[in-house]
């Protein structure tokens, strides 16, 4: 009778096991689309910008992707998760974008004395039930010591910026590709800053 209770018992604690394997939870892993590198070369006397670590909300520095489900509540996704931390995507596809956008700067994150600083902030990176991807935030640009930026700003440039667009199809796929294009999208804007024609332009209005 020992015996029989025994091999019950085993037989339960495998049927359990099995069943624990077979419902494991499958994690998903995403990452932001990788803007291509630029394969300019800078002249050695090229203007320098340097770009501080990008600084994420706290509620976004999880490796979860977040989704919006009201107007006032936001949910962390339990499988489906940035495969890297969030900071580091953003800032190495930042400084890929505005080296390719700027190829007459010399775009790094190494601290240069006196050298042109961007800050980027972000607020909300997440999408929405409703196929809605939101990214927002503000950056500051300071000019090179003792220089002006491109449009003749010779203070701290501020703004804030605030983009969105649909999804191109359902899931969590097309959620990150979206984001991915809006974040490439954003720098694109900061760079158009830091293009002495375009600012003349913009000076000039």
């Amino acid at each position: 009778m020992i015996k029989f209770q025994s091999q019950r018992a085993a037989a339960v604690m495998l049927l359990g096991l099995l069943a624990g394997c077979s419902s494991a939870v499958t994690i998903n892993y995403f990452q932001l689309p990788q803007p291509a590198i630029s394969t300019s070369s800078p002249a050695v006397d090229a203007p320098v910008l340097v770009v501080e670590p990008v600084m994420v909300a706290n509620y976004l520095n999880s490796n979860a992707l977040i989704l919006q489900t009201s107007e006032v509540q936001l949910v962390k996704t339990q499988q489906q998760q940035w495969a890297e931390a969030l900071d580091q995507q953003l800032n190495r596809i930042l400084l890929r974008t505005l080296a390719a956008e700027l190829p007459g700067y010399r775009v790094t994150e190494r601290p240069v004395a006196g050298a042109q600083r961007l800050l980027v902030q972000v607020e909300q990176f997440h999408g929405s039930e409703q196929g809605t991807v939101l990214l927002s935030g503000r950056f500051s640009l300071m000019p090179a010591q003792g220089k002006t930026l491109p449009g003749g700003q010779s203070g701290i440039v501020q703004q804030q910026f605030q983009l969105q667009m649909p999804q191109a199809d359902d899931g969590y796929p097309a959620l990150v590709a979206a984001l991915g294009e809006l974040w490439q999208r954003q720098g694109k804007d900061i760079a158009q800053l830091l293009k002495p024609d375009t600012a003349k332009i913009q000076a000039a209005e």
